[in-house]
């Protein structure tokens, strides 16, 4: 695992320009006066870019990873220069020499406008490379507080609240769609028992007090909309009241409602839809509020994610973080691996702010640690004494949870024929909501089913071709069983 030296930079407004000062680095002190290389337009305009990713892979000379080396460029020029640099410089060789890594710690000061630039693109030309590509040089935006925060002693599975909001008035989330990407981001970590997540069933601010009243958790991860309240300075999140009507609670707020939990030491704040457009980032003031109000760690999506991207960058971060690793370096491992597989762009979205000097926010203990890492192996060992690998056993089992469903929903009154997913899968006991999941997609495509929308949500009912199935099905099976019972 990783360790750190840290290379604190301070930026701050000084006059009409601004000042970089390193204040604690491996290679001494340093300052800079600097200005931005950007007018306002070309920063809207690489902001645009960057914030906007395809469906697709993207290319080394793609439009969206040139305008990320112009904008990470051209930052990197302007606050690593002259005595900087040389500080900088330093600071890489004694990490090295250290076999540490270099954590890039940022504290904006009177400058916020500064801080919802995309720092996390910082790209060193004389490398050719973007300081957050690697674990070895992490970047967080940094708050010292004077509370001290020591790491919490935990064993897995690590419990996440999820609270998923899409009120009426704002661009509609497809709130099943949004749940069943985050269960398949993390099915073979809740399969391993490493992490258990569990959805409030409405984003409200009441069922979310009763939840914090009732269990213990660990991370608080949000799917929604966010934005800043100017009459407040501060950031808020958009959840719903009970008539699913917007709802807005500032940092300050939540953060209120969250301090008093000792167990939860880890926030994500995931925007679906649009989630930048200009120059502010709409989660930054939520995040900077929550870290004040004592959260450890906070990380906030600056732009809209692709799917493939939040399955990967979930799965990736939420399994580094279940095996120990401090939330940066878990962080960097999910931003590695974004990379690895092609991304060239997306890998930059996530942003961490931190109050705890060294990321480590859990200590899972060794024992705990070597218990779940023997558990994940031997899972994936095949089965000396049995015949039938998981996968056959998986496919069996939906093959009967497709029979369920289509009997299930047959039977149900015409005054009462459509449900959604959690009713369906507390009515047949279904382990997996993934399972139910893709089975009702399975008989939705196979024209047994129908969706039918419900507000926000989905729900299902049999169609006319399904009631004829299930007929013809149950009476073949029947006198299957009287054939059976005859012979016997």
């Amino acid at each position: 695992m990783m360790n750190y030296l840290d290379f604190d930079l301070s930026i701050e407004r000084a006059g009409t320009q601004y000042k970089a000062r390193v204040l604690d680095a491996p290679g001494g002190n340093a300052s800079l006066d600097f200005r931005l290389p950007f007018s306002d337009i070309e920063l809207e305009n690489f902001l645009l870019k960057i914030g906007r990713p395809s469906r697709f892979l993207r290319r080394l000379d793609s439009p969206e990873v040139k305008a990320a080396k112009a904008l990470g460029g051209g930052l990197f020029k302007a606050v690593f220069d002259d005595e900087v640099q040389r500080c900088f410089r330093s600071s890489l060789e004694i990490a090295e020499q250290q076999r540490c890594g270099l954590r890039l710690r940022l504290r904006f000061l009177e400058a916020n406008e500064l801080a919802d630039l995309p720092w996390e693109f910082l790209y060193d030309p004389a490398v050719d490379r973007f300081l957050s590509h690697s674990i070895e040089s992490p970047i967080v935006r940094y708050l010292e507080l004077p509370e001290r925060i020591r790491p919490l002693s935990v064993e897995p599975p690590l419990r996440v609240m999820v609270m998923i909001a899409s009120p009426d008035e704002y661009p509609e989330l497809e709130v099943e769609r949004e749940w069943e990407k985050l269960n398949e981001a993390l099915f073979d970590l809740q399969h391993n028992g490493l992490v258990v997540i569990e959805r409030l069933e409405k984003a409200t601010l009441s069922t979310l007090q009763r939840r914090l009243r009732q269990e213990e958790y660990h991370i608080f991860h949000f799917i929604g909309h966010g934005g800043f309240d100017h009459q407040a300075h501060d950031g808020v999140l958009i959840i719903e009241d009970e008539r699913r009507q917007p709802y807005m609670i500032s940092g300050k707020h939540l953060g209120t409602l969250l301090h008093d939990e000792r167990t939860l030491r880890l926030a994500l704040l995931n925007s679906c839809e649009g989630a930048r457009n200009s120059r502010t980032d709409p989660f930054s003031g939520t995040a900077q509020s929550l870290v004040q109000q004592g959260i450890p760690a906070v990380i906030a999506m600056q732009f809209e994610v692709t799917d493939a991207a939040a399955i990967q960058l979930a799965h990736e971060f939420y399994a580094a973080f279940s095996d120990g690793y401090p939330v940066d370096a878990a962080l960097a491992e999910a931003r590695k691996a974004l990379f690895a597989q092609g991304n060239e762009i997306e890998w930059g979205t996530p942003v961490l702010h931190m109050r705890s000097p060294d990321g480590r926010i859990f200590h899972i203990s060794p024992a705990a640690a070597v218990k779940t890492k023997n558990k994940l192996k031997e899972s994936k060992l095949p089965k000396k004494n049995h015949p039938i690998s998981d996968e056959i056993l998986i496919s069996l089992y939906l093959q009967q949870v497709y029979l369920s469903m289509l009997f299930y929903l047959n039977e149900l009154p015409s005054s009462h024929d459509d449900l959604n997913i959690t009713a369906i899968v507390r009515a047949l006991g279904i382990k997996k909501r993934r399972y139910a999941y893709e089975t009702l997609e399975k008989l939705t495509k196979d024209g047994l089913i129908e969706k039918i929308k419900k507000g926000k949500n989905v729900n299902w009912k049999i169609s006319a071709r399904g009631r004829q199935v299930a007929q013809k099905l149950g009476e073949w099976i029947e006198t299957r069983v009287a054939k059976v019972a005859n012979s016997l």
